[in-house]
C-alpha cells in the first residue's frame, strides 16, 4: 500500500474523513463531536449529514462548526443512514473513511491507532476495527461483549459471528469503499433498515483482510429510541443481507450461510414472540415455509427444544453462586470514560460454538487468499451510491472520485 499516505512515516498528515449521519440527534451529537474533536490524530475533516432532522441537531452542529473549521454540515431530506453516509463520503476528500453514529463515542487515540495498523499492512488490508462497549444515554457501560476479535481473512467468521458489532468502530480505505459501491440503501427500501454496516463489512471481507486494534475505543450507544435497540428489526435486516450474500456465494460458502440464515430465523421467532411482535414472526415464518419446508420443520424442532429447556428451568434449581454475567457479555455499570481500554471480558462462547468458529477460521485461511468466497461482487446498483440531493456544492458523481 505504498500509494496510501497512511502507510508513510508521515501518517500524522494523512487526511481522515469522519462521516456522521444524524437524524434527530440533539441529545447526543455534541458529545459525539467532542469525542471526535479530541482525537490525537488531528488531520480530520468532520462531515455531519443532517438526514432531515426536526430537532436542533443542525443548529448544534453549526455552533460547533463556528469554533472548529474541520466540521462541515450537509443537510438533505430524510433518506436513511446509507443515503446519509454516502452523501458524506462523496463530499469528503480523506483517503480513509471513519464513520461514527451521531450518538456514539470515541476514545481519543482511536484514529491514530487504526492508522498505525494500516501503516504496517499491505494492499490486501481493507478495514481496521476496534473493540467497543455498549453504553446507555448517560454514557454508563451496559455491557462489554464477550466475543472473539479475529483479523486477517474473516469472511466466514464474520458470517458466524458479527464480531465488529456496529458501524462506529471501523476505518475503511476510501478506494475499497468505492470499489464496493458504498453503503446499500436497499435494506431501507425493503423496510428492513439496520444492518447496512454488516452488509458493507461482509462485502469488503470477501476481497480484503481485516485488521484490529484490540482495545475498547468505542462507546456504542443503545437507548430505547435508537435503531439498534429494535432487535427483531435488526435480525430481519441481517437475514436480508445473508440472503443477498447467498445469491452470489460459492458452493463452499453456501452450507455456512444456510446455517447462519436458519439461526437468524430462530432468533427472529424467539425474540419476536418475547416482545409480542407476532406479525413480524408470522411474516418471516410464512416466507420460510414457502422458501424451504425443511428449514421450517427444523425451526419448529428448535422451538420445541427451547420450550423443553425453559420448562426444565422453571423447575426449582440450586442457587447459583454467580449470576452477575449475561450470556453474551459482562454486565458493567461504570462510566465509559473510566474503563481501561485494555480491560477485556472473558469469552463466553460455549464450547461447541467455539469449535464452529475455529472451523470457520480454518475455512478463511483456505478460501481468503484465493478469493473463493463469492462468484461475483455486488452487481451495479446493489451497493451503488445513489445521487442523493443535498445543499452542498461539493458532491460529485462516483466516476469523478476514482
Amino acid at each position: 500500500m505504498a500509494d496510501l499516505p497512511g502507510n508513510s512515516q508521515h501518517s500524522a498528515h494523512t487526511l481522515v474523513a469522519v462521516i456522521i449521519p444524524a437524524y434527530n440527534a440533539e441529545p447526543f451529537i455534541e458529545r459525539t463531536l467532542a469525542s471526535v474533536l479530541a482525537q490525537t490524530h488531528k488531520n480530520t475533516e468532520i462531515i455531519v449529514v443532517d438526514d432531515g432532522s426536526t430537532d436542533a441537531t443542525a443548529s448544534i452542529v453549526r455552533r460547533l462548526a463556528d469554533g472548529d473549521g474541520r466540521i462541515k454540515l450537509l443537510q438533505q431530506k430524510n433518506g436513511g443512514v446509507a443515503s446519509a453516509r454516502n452523501a458524506g463520503v462523496r463530499a469528503s476528500k480523506g483517503i480513509f473513511i471513519a464513520p461514527v453514529d451521531a450518538d456514539d463515542l470515541w476514545h481519543p487515540t482511536k484514529l491514530e491507532k487504526q492508522l498505525r495498523v494500516f501503516a504496517a499492512a499491505g494492499n490486501d488490508l481493507g478495514l481496521v476495527y476496534t473493540l467497543y462497549r455498549t453504553i446507555d444515554a448517560d454514557d454508563m457501560v451496559i455491557i462489554t461483549p464477550k466475543q472473539r476479535h479475529p483479523n486477517g481473512w474473516v469472511f466466514m467468521q464474520h458470517l458466524g459471528q458479527n464480531f465488529i458489532g456496529n458501524g462506529s468502530s471501523v476505518m475503511l480505505r476510501r478506494d475499497v469503499l468505492f470499489e464496493m459501491g458504498g453503503y446499500s440503501s436497499r435494506l431501507r427500501e425493503s423496510g428492513a433498515e439496520g444492518c447496512e454496516d454488516f452488509f458493507i463489512q461482509q462485502s469488503i471481507a470477501s476481497k480484503y483482510r481485516f485488521g484490529v486494534v484490540e482495545e475498547h475505543l468505542v462507546g456504542y450507544r443503545r437507548t430505547p429510541g435508537n435503531m439498534s435497540a429494535d432487535f427483531v428489526r435488526m435480525l430481519i435486516s441481517r437475514r436480508m443481507v445473508l440472503e443477498s450474500v447467498l445469491a452470489r456465494c460459492t458452493e463452499a460458502v453456501k452450507p455456512v450461510l444456510l446455517d447462519a440464515i436458519f439461526r437468524t430465523d430462530v432468533e427472529i421467532a424467539k425474540l419476536g414472540l418475547m416482545t409480542h411482535r407476532f406479525a413480524a414472526v408470522a411474516r418471516n415464518c410464512t416466507k420460510m415455509l414457502w422458501r424451504s419446508p425443511v428449514q421450517f420443520a427444523k425451526l419448529v424442532a428448535a422451538f420445541t427444544a427451547i420450550f423443553l429447556r425453559k420448562a426444565k428451568r422453571a423447575l426449582p434449581q440450586p442457587e447459583s453462586e454467580d449470576r452477575s454475567s449475561g450470556e453474551n457479555g459482562s454486565e458493567s455499570g461504570g462510566n465509559f470514560w473510566n474503563y481501561s481500554i485494555h480491560e477485556f471480558a472473558d469469552s463466553a462462547e460455549k464450547a461447541d460454538y467455539r469449535v464452529v468458529l475455529s472451523n470457520l477460521a480454518v475455512m478463511d485461511e483456505k478460501l481468503g487468499p484465493s478469493g473463493a468466497y463469492l462468484t461475483r461482487l455486488p452487481e451495479g446498483g446493489t451497493l451503488a451510491m445513489p445521487n442523493e440531493d443535498t445543499n452542498s456544492d461539493s458532491l460529485c458523481p462516483l466516476r469523478d472520485m476514482r
